[in-house]
């Protein structure tokens, strides 16, 4: 089977979940949870905007930059920057936060840029966006990052269809989608409805992660999703579409779900990488020759089994 480039998505959290406390991979500092991305076999990372905040005040984007250089880690992905379509004090936030976030994607040589819809209510007018969209897409490119969308069921995109949709139709080079496969299936998408939606030009970006439930839209974050192969959706038939599509690396991966909870944060991303290595191998045999049929004749299976005349020692 191919080798495949895997990308951890592992924003830290906000704050300690209720329910498990917090997430081993979360907690870590910055600077050790790229090393211990790394020690697990992934070429990429994704950083929170608090982990972009918190470097820029203490060791610095150039000394992070040297700790990715250090270990390997070939793409970085930033996000989730929000509100970024808003105005007044959320847009005042937005706009800081995208500062830091176009700041980090240079110094670091970010590959992407991740911001979500609007899951507010009431929802915004997906054609009252489109504006900002172009505008945030121009300065992501001028420092060297794509700018791709993320759209929850929960959102005012909340379809990957109507995503794909809006970044179309906007018609940015620089700005295109996310396709979650957890979010597409948790929104009623199929393989058939997202080979007729998405332009091949617009899909920047893939993440495995699966949908856990019925109830997935609207349980906590890690709750959401499961692993690779272990929710809803057939993941190899998305994979083999996003292909189609003209996806080629790195794969993304949700690492925090509920499997993962409560475990240490190299057993984690150990757990979330074999997952998705094992989906990424069910989709490269799409369309393979079949095995050949076992053999049919009835020789023993090993010398245990050989039905031989006993010989006395």
């Amino acid at each position: 089977m191919d080798e495949h480039d895997l990308l951890a998505r592992c924003w830290a959290p906000a704050v300690a979940d209720a329910r498990s406390g917090t997430d081993a991979l979360g907690a870590l500092p910055v600077a050790e949870r790229i090393r211990a991305v790394a020690r697990a076999g992934f070429s990429g990372i994704g950083l929170g905007l608090e982990d972009l905040h918190e470097t820029r005040v203490t060791i610095g984007l150039e000394a992070l930059r040297r700790v990715l250089d250090d270990v390997g880690l070939v793409w970085v992905q930033l996000g989730t920057l929000e509100d970024w379509w808003t105005t007044g004090d959320r847009r005042a936030v937005s706009d800081l936060d995208r500062m830091v976030v176009l700041e980090a994607a240079a110094a670091l040589g970010a590959a992407q840029i991740v911001v979500a819809a609007d899951t507010t209510t009431p929802m915004t007018s997906p054609t009252t966006m489109a504006d900002d969209w172009l505008a945030l897409a121009a300065q992501a490119e001028q420092v060297g990052a794509q700018v791709v969308l993320s759209a929850a069921p929960t959102s005012n995109l909340g379809t990957t269809e109507r995503a794909a949709r809006f970044v179309q139709q906007a018609g940015h080079p620089n700005g295109g989608l996310v396709l979650d496969i957890a979010h597409a299936v948790a929104g009623g998408s199929t393989v058939a409805s997202l080979r007729a939606a998405i332009d091949p030009a617009f899909l920047f970006a893939v993440e495995l992660s699966d949908a856990a439930g019925p109830d997935s839209v609207s349980t906590r974050a890690g709750d959401r999703r499961a692993l690779p192969g272990g929710g809803l959706g057939d993941l190899p038939a998305f994979v083999h579409v996003a292909r189609e599509l003209g996806h080629g690396e790195p794969w993304g991966v949700e690492v925090r779900t509920a499997v993962t909870d409560g475990m240490s944060a190299a057993d984690a991303l150990r757990t979330a990488a074999a997952a998705s290595r094992a989906v990424l191998d069910a989709a490269d045999a799409i369309g393979a020759p079949a095995a050949p049929p076992m053999p049919s004749s009835s020789a023993p299976a090993s010398a245990v089994d050989a039905d031989l005349p006993y010989t006395p020692i």
